[in-house]
């Protein structure tokens, strides 16, 4: 368990982390997903900043990122930012 100054440095980092990883699904075009996605790590953050935030904030981030990996697999389109050799 991280104590609470741990936390306060933490978190900003993690929220931070996990709508970048939003963000990016929706320049993929799930704008849908995204959106409930962010409405989620808003609400998680703006609460006790505690473990629960934590791993609100760290599914936020894996669920945003295995969507993002899972439609540049079905579509073949290269996830944004990354640069294609050539």
């Amino acid at each position: 368990m991280e104590s609470r100054s741990d936390l306060a440095a933490d978190l900003p980092a993690q929220y931070r982390a996990a709508l970048d990883a939003v963000d990016e699904l929706s320049r993929l075009g799930l704008r849908r997903d995204a959106s409930k996605l962010r409405d989620r790590a808003i609400r998680a953050y703006s609460k006790s900043w505690d473990e629960g935030c934590l791993r609100s904030l760290e599914d936020v981030r894996g669920k945003a990122k295995a969507a993002s990996v899972s439609i540049t697999a079905r579509t073949g389109r290269p996830l944004p930012g990354v640069d294609l050799p050539g």
